[in-house]
């Protein structure tokens, strides 16, 4: 799965790319070794400028074959999940190839040492590592003092250690970064994409769960009068068309991640459907000017409290309300009332978990709340209390946990 995160401008909301621009695992692994492989090759033509014996070329040539594969075996991401013994034995093999060819090629080894330096930084951890590091480093001052070089080339040998070494440690956590991010973008992707399914599940119930009850009831309602009132039964007919249409906008609306509801028009639509059900409905909205979320998410939750009247309780009655709570900029409270449900049941039922659980996701998103329970005259209350007008952070929030994440 080729995906990248990044933000979108503006709303703070994941949105997914390509990452081309991302070395793969297996380039990062291959700069390493070029880089590695240079190394060995200027260290062996440093070695046969000075004319070495013939016996010590093949040797240094298996050494220096032999260094490289133990660093990038100590380079590699699962040289961390060793065991101390594993890694142990493994620096002491890669000390071996670092300090016996001195004995025999001197001088023009010592940039070994940096292979070592470095791979002490890998598979050490803690402080020690750079304890190590730096007596790895003043290691190679012995044999520059045993061979009486020039202070010079000392200075030489020691910053070539220290420079190659660090070289290593960095090209080396690189590689191992670049796997750690490639697998993170792919498990951002999964989740993204997880999230998309609770979304579009989501919203197809909030959204959907009302206008089908309410094509169920009007269907009910139509088919009891087609034979005694043919023209009332052809009213519910053409209502049911308009409902169903709404439903398909809905739909449409779940599938491009765009859901801007009124809650003026849904409490009218809402109004129609529950007196179709005989039940004696009430409105009193006594609120101003909403933004467009709190706007859309209080028609979403009077869409869920309409669905639970008529699917959860024998109501024949129902109250709608709002008003502001504080200031002109304070909060607004929606409460939906209705008779019908047993003081037994603190709560109506929810379908597969969303419901009332989805909407106080929504509600969290806008920093609002949500209460629901049974009052001391036997009546249902759900109770949401929102921000008149989100701020910019609520409009992130609610961007981030109602749109869509789009997948390229």
């Amino acid at each position: 799965m080729d995906l990248a995160l990044s933000e979108s401008a503006g709303s703070g909301s994941p949105r997914f790319s390509s990452h081309h621009d991302i070395p793969a695992p297996r380039l990062a692994r291959s700069i390493l070794l070029v880089v590695l492989a240079c190394f060995a090759v200027v260290i062996f033509l440093d070695v046969l400028a000075e004319h070495p014996s013939p016996h010590a070329v093949p040797w240094c040539a298996v050494a220096l074959v032999a260094a490289v594969a133990l660093q990038m075996q100590h380079s590699s991401p699962a040289a961390t999940r060793w065991s101390l013994t594993r890694r142990t034995i493994s620096l002491g093999l890669q000390a071996l190839v670092t300090y016996l060819p001195l004995l025999v090629i001197k001088q023009e080894w010592g940039g070994m040492a940096g292979f070592l330096a470095g791979s002490v930084l890998l598979l050490v951890p803690g402080a020690l590592a750079w304890l190590l590091f730096a007596a790895v480093v003043l290691s190679i001052l012995v044999p520059g003092i045993v061979l009486s070089l020039d202070t010079l080339d000392v200075v030489y040998l020691s910053l070539s250690t220290t420079v190659i070494g660090l070289i290593v440690y960095g090209l080396s956590r690189l590689s191992t970064l670049v796997a750690e991010l490639i697998a993170a973008r792919e498990d951002l992707a999964r989740l993204a994409v997880v999230r998309e399914r609770l979304r579009f599940a989501s919203d197809l119930h909030d959204l959907l769960g009302f206008n089908l009850s309410a094509i169920t009831l009007k269907s009910e309602l139509a088919h009891r009068l087609v034979g005694a009132q043919p023209e009332r039964a052809r009213g519910e007919i053409s209502e049911i068309l308009d409902i169903s249409r709404q439903a398909l906008a809905d739909v449409r609306g779940v599938a491009h991640g765009y859901r801007r509801l009124s809650l003026a028009t849904e409490a009218h639509h809402i109004q129609a459907a529950l007196t179709s059900a005989r039940i004696t409905t009430q409105i009193d909205f006594r609120h101003g000017a909403l933004s467009p979320q709190a706007d859309t998410v209080l028609a979403i939750v009077l869409r869920e409290a309409a669905t639970n009247v008529l699917r959860h309780s024998k109501a024949t009655r129902c109250r709608i309300a709002t008003a502001v709570i504080g200031n002109v900029k304070g909060r607004i409270r929606l409460s939906v009332r209705n008779n019908g449900v047993a003081a037994r049941h603190s709560a109506p039922r929810t379908v597969g978990g969303t419901g009332l659980a989805s909407l106080t996701d929504r509600l969290s998103a806008m920093h609002g709340t949500l209460t629901a329970g049974v009052t001391d005259t036997e009546e249902f209350e759900l109770v949401v209390e929102v921000p008149s007008q989100a701020d910019q952070r609520a409009v992130r929030q609610w961007t981030a946990a109602s749109q869509d994440t789009t997948v390229a």
